[in-house]
Order: C-alpha cells, then sequence, then structure tokens
C-alpha cells in the first residue's frame, strides 16, 4: 500500500463554486426507495437574502432541527405557524428518554399534511423538506413570526442522502449506480469514462478473487494488554459484515440476523447500539416517515434489492471489504463495525448523526474508566454534496456530530469521494475546518496502484491524505453468490469425495465463495489511513512516554493522536 499525507495548499484557490457538479442525477428508483429528491438548482424555490442552492440529494419528508428549537415553545409555534401557510406540520417523533441522545445533536422530525380546521377541507399538499425550509427562510424575516429568527432556522436543514464511496458498475442500477463518471453526465465529453478502466466483466467495479495467503498474524489479548495497554479500536459505520474466516464472523442460523462473532475477534459488534438504531429508526416511521428502510440488524443484508433479478446490491460486502483492509494494515486492532448503511450504498443522515451520537457517549463513558469501550479511530466512506458553499451555515447537523469526537481524541477519516471534483464532499471537507485540540478530521483520496492519483477520485485542497485507493484485494463475504453464470459450464469429471464443483467453468462474475475480490473506491484510502494511523498509535504506546492505550481520559487520547499523526509526518 502507498500513502502520503498532503500539506494544504494555500496558494490554490478555493474554486469550490467553479468545480464539476460532482452529482447531478440519482437512478429514479434509488430516490423513490429511500423517499428523497434531487435538488434542482434552476427550479429550486429561493429566498432573499439566502444564498442561492447547489444540487444536493435530500429526504423529502424530513429535516433535521437542534432540539433546543423544540423545547422553545414560542419558537416551535412560530415554526408550526409558518409551515401551515404551505399545508404543512410538524410531526416529532415521541422519545421515552434522552439517555442515548447526545445533548444538543440535532434530530428528524416528520413532516406531514397539516390537519384541517373544523370549518375548512383537507386540501392537497405537496410535503417537501426543500420547500418547508425556504418557507421557514422567508418567515424568518417577517414581523409576524415572533420567535422565529434567522439565528433559528440556521439551526434547521435538510437530512441529506449520503452515498458510499465505492465505485459502483452494476447494470441492474440503470447504468452505473450513483458514483458513474461525470464526464458522461451532459458534460459534453466523449471517449471513456473515468470510471472505465476500474470496471470488470458486465460492468461491474467488483469481481472475484484468490488468494494465497493466511489471514496476517494476531496477537492474542493478553500480548496486546501486556504491551500496549490494549488493542486500538476502529469503528466503521458502513454496510455491516457477513461470514469471513479472516474477520472471525460466522453464519449461525440461531444467532439474531443470523451471524455472530467470537469472543476478542478481529470484527466486533455492539448490539445495544444497533437496537437504539434500529428503534430511532422506528420512532421517525411511526411519525410518518415513509419510505424510510429501517435498519435492524448489525449484517450486511440483503443482497439484492430486487430478487426477481437477484443482481447483487451496488454495496453489498462493502464493509467486509473494509474490515478486510484493516485486517491486513492492522491485524491487533479491532474493527467495531456499526452497519448504517443499506446495502445499495445509502446512507441516512439522520442515522449517521444518531450513530456518530452513540459513539460520543461510548466514548464519553470509556474516559471515565471504562477503556473496554474506548474507540481510537472512526472511518467514514460515505458522503455528499451540500446545497451551499457556506457549509457551517447550511451543513450544520453532521459537524455538530464529528466535532465532539475530535474533541475528545478520537481521530475522524472520511472518503474524499469518487466524482472526480473539487467540489466539496462531506464530511471529507471538514477537513478544511480548525481541528478542535489538534485532532484533525483527514479525508482521504485515491491513488492508482503505481502511485498516481486515481482518475475518479476527487481532489482540490481539502483533500489531505492519499492511498491505494484502486484494484485494491481484500476479504469479500463467503456466503455471495449472486444470479449470474458463468458464460461456459460444462460436465467435468471429478475424483469422488473431492469438494469442488463437477464442472469446467469459465469465472463466475458474482461468486464470492472464495472469500476476496477486487474494488476500486476512495471508500478503501480511507480505511488504510486509519490503519497506518492505528499503527503508529502501536508504536506509540510501545515505546512509553505515558502513550499506553489503557490510560483514560480525553487528554490521554489527544496526546496520543497527536503524537502518533506527527510521527507520521502530519502537517496540521
Amino acid at each position: 500500500m502507498q500513502w502520503y499525507f498532503e500539506p494544504r495548499r494555500e496558494q490554490e484557490p478555493d474554486d469550490d463554486e467553479e468545480a464539476s457538479l460532482g452529482l447531478a442525477s440519482f437512478p429514479a428508483a434509488l430516490l423513490q426507495r429511500h423517499g428523497a429528491a434531487v435538488l434542482d438548482p434552476p427550479q429550486a424555490a429561493v429566498v432573499y437574502g439566502w444564498p442561492a442552492p447547489r444540487s444536493t440529494v435530500y429526504r423529502t419528508r424530513t429535516l433535521l432541527v437542534s432540539p433546543e428549537l423544540l423545547r422553545e415553545e414560542q419558537v416551535y409555534r412560530a415554526i408550526r405557524n409558518a409551515l401551515s401557510e404551505i399545508g404543512l406540520d410538524l410531526d416529532v417523533p415521541e422519545r421515552e428518554g434522552t439517555d442515548d441522545l447526545r445533548p444538543g445533536l440535532p434530530v428528524t422530525v416528520v413532516l406531514v399534511p397539516r390537519a384541517p380546521a373544523d370549518e375548512m377541507a383537507a386540501r392537497p399538499v405537496v410535503v417537501d423538506a426543500w420547500t418547508a425550509l425556504q418557507t421557514l427562510r422567508a418567515a424568518a424575516t417577517s414581523p409576524q413570526q415572533a420567535g422565529l429568527t434567522a439565528e433559528a432556522v440556521a439551526q434547521i436543514g435538510l437530512e441529506h442522502l449520503l452515498i458510499g464511496s465505492a465505485i459502483t458498475g452494476s447494470p441492474a442500477s440503470e447504468g452505473g449506480g450513483v458514483t458513474g463518471s461525470p464526464a458522461s453526465e451532459g458534460g459534453g465529453v466523449t471517449g471513456p469514462a473515468s470510471t472505465d478502466s476500474y470496471l470488470f466483466g458486465g460492468c461491474d467495479a467488483r469481481t472475484p478473487v484468490d488468494l494465497f495467503m493466511d489471514a496476517p498474524p494476531r496477537q492474542s489479548q493478553g500480548r496486546c494488554a501486556e504491551r500496549f495497554g490494549r488493542r486500538p479500536v476502529i469503528a466503521v459505520l458502513d454496510t455491516g459484515v457477513r461470514e469471513h474466516r479472516w474477520l472471525d464472523v460466522h453464519k449461525d442460523p440461531a444467532a439474531p440476523g443470523g451471524y455472530r462473532t467470537d469472543p476478542d475477534g478481529f470484527v466486533a459488534v455492539d448490539p445495544a447500539m444497533q437496537n437504539l438504531i434500529h428503534a430511532n429508526g422506528q420512532l421517525a416511521a411511526g411519525a410518518g416517515d415513509r419510505p424510510r428502510h429501517l435498519i435492524r440488524y448489525p449484517w450486511d443484508q440483503p443482497l439484492t434489492a430486487n430478487r426477481l433479478i437477484g443482481e447483487l446490491d451496488t454495496d453489498t460486502g462493502h464493509g467486509t471489504f473494509i474490515a478486510g483492509i484493516m485486517r491486513q494494515s492492522i491485524p491487533d486492532a479491532q474493527v467495531l463495525s456499526v452497519r448504517i448503511m443499506h446495502s445499495d450504498g445509502i446512507v441516512y443522515e439522520g442515522d449517521l448523526l444518531y450513530a456518530l451520537g452513540l459513539i460520543a457517549n461510548r466514548v464519553a463513558a470509556a474516559q471515565s474508566g471504562d477503556m473496554t469501550l474506548m474507540v481510537d479511530l472512526v472511518s467514514l466512506s460515505l458522503g455528499y454534496f451540500s446545497e451551499t458553499q457556506a457549509d457551517r451555515a447550511y451543513t450544520f447537523a453532521l459537524w455538530q456530530a464529528i466535532e465532539p469526537l475530535l474533541d475528545m481524541g478520537v481521530a475522524v477519516i472520511a472518503a474524499a469521494g469518487n466524482f472526480s471534483t473539487r467540489r466539496r464532499f462531506y464530511p471529507a471537507a471538514f477537513a478544511d475546518l480548525p481541528a478542535p485540540r489538534g485532532v484533525p478530521l483527514i479525508s482521504a483520496g485515491a491513488l492508482n496502484p503505481n502511485g498516481s492519483k486515481a482518475l475518479f477520485s476527487d481532489g482540490g485542497r481539502w483533500v489531505r491524505a492519499w492511498a491505494t485507493g484502486a484494484a485494491v484485494v481484500s476479504t469479500f463475504p463467503t456466503d455471495v453468490d449472486g444470479s449470474r453464470d458463468p458464460e461456459v459450464s460444462i460436465p467435468a469429471v471429478v475424483p469422488p469425495g473431492v469438494p469442488v464443483p463437477g464442472e469446467r467453468a469459465a469465472l463466475d462474475p458474482d461468486d464470492y465463495s472464495g472469500g476476496f475480490a477486487v474494488w476500486s473506491g476512495t471508500s478503501f484510502s480511507g480505511p488504510a489511513i486509519a490503519g497506518v494511523v492505528a499503527a503508529e498509535l502501536l508504536a506509540g504506546a510501545e515505546s512509553g512516554g505515558g502513550l499506553s492505550l489503557a490510560n483514560s481520559g480525553a487528554d490521554a487520547a489527544v496526546n496520543r493522536i497527536a503524537h502518533a499523526l506527527e510521527n507520521l509526518g502530519w502537517a496540521g
């Protein structure tokens, strides 16, 4: 693996507004499945005094709102009154308690048609979050809406639809999923697309391979405690994992969700955290957020969103592949797998915020004394394009969830995206903001195997780290076999008792029973950088100097990360 950090290029112009759109279209079926829409700037409603929007993808029936606004009766009443002008109302999901909710973290509220007054008949309305948000912005300038100020409305935002940062190419997803070549989307460019060289048979971005090696050796938990204080923990918020011998994940029909992990296995899950994520989604669905696909278990499922054709979903195996990269780069670590991504690569921003809040709660508990709960790094292979360049003002929610982690000494590594653009892709573009207490968010772009920057990778001065992310070999679930068959298959004589298929065949393009695959994307550069940083944490812990991973408290965590990054050459 090749990698390096890149100093902030102050001399490079900040040309985000002049960059290519990145994501200008989205498969219609995917939007319908997740209750979302693409914001089309030429047709979008605008309000005087607020910046004109850029394209983004958002969920139409939900908004993210600061909980303080919902508790201020005058402001809450003013919000509802303003929305009533367009026939809408808010349904705030009732929570039985707030112990699991990070204080101040924005919550998902649901837009619903307003109930008619007794003397009025019901009227049809279009439930659209962007129109609702613009209505609130307009109302903030009206003296009639007491309590609804521009400052208050700035704490209300769209719930963006985030996408995984792996190259996709399944024909079943309408010609390349959501990460196809920007050059092919009306840019007037002819010839090969920027992702063509990263695709395999059937235009699939993945292909099965085999590997002539055992899993990288891993020291016992006791030995790690003796040398380093404990294992470093990397939280991977992604599709979850499935069966693989390298990851200590096994199929078990008797276990919840059908899988289990080994004690002190390379991959661990947190069932309590996963149950809370599911319950939080149920609250929104119960308040009228439909369609909303819930995430129930920590395991990557289903294999396909369309059983009639049986094509594997674009991001099936995504989390397993990432965990395998970390097994190769830092075998003495432990991956905490948290499922928030659907197998079609989609993440609801509200789910991500909630999961990050749970991680922060877990870290706070660890730093209070129970270091078995500690998380040292968070890996995010997902993102979205904001509707405006002034992200601190309008994409307030995600930074509010990430900043506390950085403040507690948890490094966050985020994929830069695969759209061949300088336009900021969040959360990776938060790397451009000052780092709380010196602990940065690290954005990761992709390199080709020869060290050149991959053609598909996003760039710009906000991309601060680069690592191999093209044609990467890693683990893939051994229980995944899609509907495609080999182009040629004929009977063959196999000796009795030999456990192999009785045929001669061409390559089966979606049979991953061998357990490994080749794939490309900045999705895999981020985990590679996380592995580099985690390995340096181990080196620091073994060297002494108060850097043991057993030391609790935020100051100790900040010192460990700062020391590791300094040794690696990070120029903060």
